[in-house]
This record gives structure tokens, sequence and C-alpha cells, in this order.
């Protein structure tokens, strides 16, 4: 049912009321009524500034009883609105007053977001739909700002005395001494983890198997640009430039990423190996041994380490029958590159989510005769329409800071966003209709997701199993690419492959759109599979409808895991930095 504000309430008065009813509720203890302050589908969204973890709590009664668990833990005080609300609409809930808010603990200072309705049984009141309380600085410890500034000179008035670039090479060299923290991985999520931790003056060093920061990105096949606009993908502290194009192609982005660590003075150490690490629980530092770029082993003893590999874990490679003899060349997506020689040659691509899409174009690109085996169902959504998950970006991008959009969007709860989801995925595919019947005319396996929630619900459950269109899906229509389904490979051949139907392909190469093992199995293989079972299953929405073990802390001390979107980590970065300046400084126990 649809819930209109009445047109007779000032709602900037009834924000404010509702604020200091809270305010005045958990001031005397009365939880039962700050609870019912929330609509009977309400959600509060907390975001490590009352419980130091993400948890989402929905209705009146799961928000009384946190808020008796943490309220007086916390020292939950001083709730109050920013700014001025804004009336909206928000899917089935229809119209919503939202604005931020601003609070204190004891241990931090506070920022979020609130959406409003008004009660339909009594007149004047307004009850929240959606709270988020997030942490944005720790008391005592804030992050360089303008307002911040370190104040050193550098004036050289002494001889012998070091410049900034003297005490940047120093900086980055720990000769004689270890970092508080070890990030490993130098993509978008290990650097904006170390350059949040750098703003708190945490001594952090990042290390990365490539040959230069920005590798991960660079070295990836020829026509390969970001599927999502960058208003949804600036980093943290230095936005990208309003001269840059909608669509970032991956060498522009990896330079960027390069200058980034330059600029924010992250301390980056590349052609650096994790061998593995250990934690001593007595004195509650890690021995990490890292393999350097001259082939010599450092042994390092951070107290934090952060795991930023990515969120695709370890290559998910099948083992087929035959592969022995197949003289051709089989490698997986995560190989493919355009150094990969395919002109005239017949390629065969097995999958049919993102990356075996992106490969089939671009080996089509390059000459390739290309087929691609789909094995299973595949949600497509065109480029232009998978912007509508991304419009709160768009739609705010030079009104407002990113943090302030961020805020608006981390509001949002998982579960809620699969409410919201499944109407907008159906939005989306009635504008692609044309496209989508395109591609069931010549065979293509559709489907929407498995609650009818579309490709973003993928995202965040699998990884996997969509693909936003940037042009493969008109090649298949067209039958530029070709296309197989219905059957899987029953073994390889010297020059060829045979399927389960009984055809045989000819292949000269085999691109495996196969996916990757479950992010568990990668920290199993660095750190062993005690501390994985430790730590449990990585990604996908847990019994909590939160990401499982990403960004907070986990079963094992010390250690975290960071990666996914450039949104996500511009986001939770914050998280993981603020939890281990606040375990440094023993603020959290």
């Amino acid at each position: 049912m649809s819930i209109n504000v009445a047109s007779t309430i000032s709602t900037l008065e009834g924000a404010d009321r509702w604020a200091r009813q809270l305010n005045d509720a958990v001031a005397r203890k009365d939880y039962a009524f700050a609870g019912s302050l929330f609509s009977t589908d309400g959600y509060w969204r907390d975001i490590i500034a009352l419980t130091w973890a993400i948890k989402t709590f929905h209705g009146p009664d799961a928000i009384e009883e946190m808020l008796g668990k943490y309220a007086v833990k916390s020292g939950l005080r001083n709730f109050r609105i920013e700014g001025h609300p804004r009336k909206e609409q928000l899917g089935e809930f229809g119209s919503t007053v939202e604005l931020f808010v601003a609070f204190d603990t004891d241990t931090i200072t506070g920022r979020g977001y609130v959406r409003l309705v008004a009660d339909q049984t009594d007149e004047g009141q307004l009850r929240a739909l959606t709270l988020l309380t997030s942490a944005d600085q720790l008391t005592g410890f804030p992050e360089k700002s303008l307002t911040n500034r370190k104040r050193d000179s550098h004036r050289t008035t002494e001889k012998g005395s070091k410049n900034w670039l003297d005490d940047r090479i120093y900086d980055q060299s720990y000769e004689d001494r270890d970092p508080q923290v070890l990030v490993i991985g130098a993509g978008q999520a290990g650097l904006t983890v170390a350059a949040r931790l750098r703003q708190l003056g945490v001594d952090v060093l990042v290390v990365d198997k490539m040959n230069r920061v920005g590798d991960n990105w660079r070295n990836r096949y020829h026509s390969l640009t970001l599927h999502n606009e960058i208003c949804t993908n600036h980093l943290p502290y230095i936005p990208y430039p309003a001269s840059w194009p909608v669509f970032i192609p991956k060498d522009k982005l990896a330079n960027w990423m390069e200058f980034y660590a330059d600029s924010m003075e992250i301390n980056v150490w590349t052609d650096t190996t994790f061998l593995d690490g250990g934690y001593d629980e007595t004195d509650r530092k890690w021995t990490v041994n890292l393999q350097l770029r001259d082939g010599q082993t450092r042994t390092m003893r951070p107290s934090h380490v952060v795991m930023a590999v990515g969120v695709s874990g370890k290559p998910n490679i099948p083992k087929f029958d035959g592969t022995e003899t197949f003289r051709g060349q089989m490698l997986h997506s995560s190989q493919h590159s355009s150094d990969v020689d395919v002109s005239g040659k017949k390629v065969l691509v097995i999958g049919s989510g993102t990356s075996s899409h992106d490969i089939a174009q671009d080996a089509y690109l390059r000459g390739a005769d290309v087929t691609m085996l789909q094995r299973s169902s595949a949600t497509v959504v065109s480029i232009e329409q998978s912007g509508l998950a991304y419009a709160a970006f768009r739609k705010n991008e030079g009104i407002r800071p990113i943090e302030e959009t961020d805020l608006m969007v981390a509001s949002i709860p998982y579960d809620l966003l699969r409410r919201l989801h499944g109407p907008l995925s159906r939005k989306m595919a009635e504008a692609d209709k044309e496209l989508l019947d395109g591609l069931r005319k010549v065979g293509f396996q559709l489907d929407n997701g498995e609650d009818d929630t579309g490709f973003f619900l993928k995202l965040v459950r699998y990884l996997g199993g969509y693909y936003i269109d940037v042009g493969a899906s008109q090649l298949i229509i067209d039958r530029k690419i070709k296309l197989k389904t219905g059957a899987s490979v029953e073994r390889l051949e010297e020059r060829s492959v045979l399927l389960s139907d009984g055809e045989r392909l000819e292949t000269d190469i085999i691109a495996l759109g196969t996916g990757y093992r479950p992010l568990q199995q990668a920290v199993e293989s660095m750190f062993g599979p005690a501390m994985a079972e430790r730590i449990g299953p990585v990604w996908g929405l847990g019994e909590d409808n939160e990401l499982r073990n990403m960004w907070v802390r986990t079963q094992q001390p010390g250690f975290y895991i960071a990666g996914g979107t450039f949104t996500m980590c511009r986001f939770y970065s914050k998280v993981t930095a603020l939890l281990i300046k606040a375990e440094l400084e023993g603020l959290l126990t």
C-alpha cells in the first residue's frame, strides 16, 4: 500500500520531532518507545557505530532489543537531523521524508540517513522506514582533512636535512621497522583501505605480485571498459576529472590507480609475492613471509593483515576427459588478454557470464571464429538499463559529495534492496524487450535471478550469472558469435571438442568462463585450512542479510578481507580502516 506524507505536516518540524523523540527515548532507556518510532516494516542498519559490526535490525521489536543491548554500552546520544528534508518516492512504500542525521557515542562521531513515512493512524507522527547509523570519525583520532593537515614545512635550514622525497624513500623502504598493517593486493580494495589508514596515521604497506600498480586492469584485453558509470566508481579523496568519459577504459583506469597510490603516498611494494603467514595469539602479531623482486625473502610482523586479492577467489578450472590430448590452447578468463593471438582461429568460450561475453566479443573483434557454449541460463541487461541500479549516483553527481550519496545507498539494507529490485528489474526487462527477445530467438537461455530480482542481487549473492551488455549480445543475435546450448563438454580431442549431444566443434583455443572458487578457498591456499575453517564462508548474504566476512572483523583476530565493486571499496574501506585504528588505539575490545 502506498503511504503518503500528509500535506498538513511540516516535514522539517515532523522530522525534528521524530529525532527528539528518539533521542529522549534512548536517554531514558525507554527502548520500547524508541522501537515504536519505526514503522512495523522499518529497518535500522548499523555500520560499526553502536555494534562494531555491520548489522541490520528489522521491525520495532528487533530494534527495541538492539537498543537494550547496545545503546548504553556504546553511549548513544545527541541524535539530531542535518540539513533540510526532501520528499522522495521509494517503490511500494510511496512518499518518504528523507534527510541526513548525526549522533555521538563514547568513541565515535556518527552520520547516517533516515527515511520517514507518515503514520496512518496517528496524524502528524512520522515513523522511520529506514535508519542508517554509520561511524564517521573516531573521537580523538580524526582523519587528515582540509582543517587537519600535516603542517611540516620541510624547510632545509641545516646541513644534511632531509626533504620530502628523502622521507618518502625512507618511509617506503621499511629498513628498520615493520608496518602496523600489511595489505595483500594493490587493486581498488587494497588501495582504498591503505589510503584510509594513511589518513588515520596508521603505518600500512601494500604488497602486490604484479609489476606495476594498476596491472590488474592494464593487463586485460584490449577493448575493456568498465560496465558501470563513472559516477559510481570514484576512489576516496580524489574524484576523477570532469573531462573523463562515462565508461572508463581499462588503461586510463590503470594509470589513475598508479597516480592515486603516489598522490595518497601509499607505500606499495610491487613484484612482491605473499608466501605464507601465521598469527601469534600471545603477541597478537602476524609472522608474514614475502618474496621480493630480487628473490630474497623478507619476514614482517604486522598486527593486522588485510587480504585484498579480489573477491573472485581462485579460478575454477574444470577437469575434462582428454585434456592431455588437446593440442590447442586452453586458458581461464583470468588469463585472457590481448597478448593471446586469436586472429583466424576457432575459439570456444565455455560459459555465458560477464567474462565469457567480454572474451567472446574481444576475440570476434580481433578476427576469431567464436562459439559460446552456454551451460546455464544468465541474466542480461543493457548497459543503459543497468544504470537504473545506480540512479542515486547519477542523480546526485555534482550536487552533493559522493560520501553523502554513499550514505544514502548504504542506508538501504540488502533485504529491502531485494524487495525493491524485483519491480526495478522487471522495469529493466520491459525496456530491454527487443534485446531479450532477440536473444531468445537464437536460443540464448535467460533468467531474471532466482527471485526475479535481476542482475544486482546476483552480484551480491554469487558474483556471477549475469551480463551487462556492451555489444556482445547483438553479436550473438546477429549470429556473428555462434551459440551452442543444451550440451556440455564430453571430452577434448587433439583439435576439437566433443559435446554431450554428439556434436564435434573444431577448436584452436578454449576460453574458460567457468568462474571462481569460493573466496574461503583463497584464504585456505594462503593461510591454511584451519584458518579458512575458522573464518567460514566469504561473500554472499548470510542469515543476517549482510555480506559474510567482508570488511569487518572476522573470527581470526587481526584479519580482514576487502574486495568488491569500486562503490563498495570506496565506502566500506572506511569501515575496515576505522576498525583497525580503533583496535590499535585500544578503543575496541
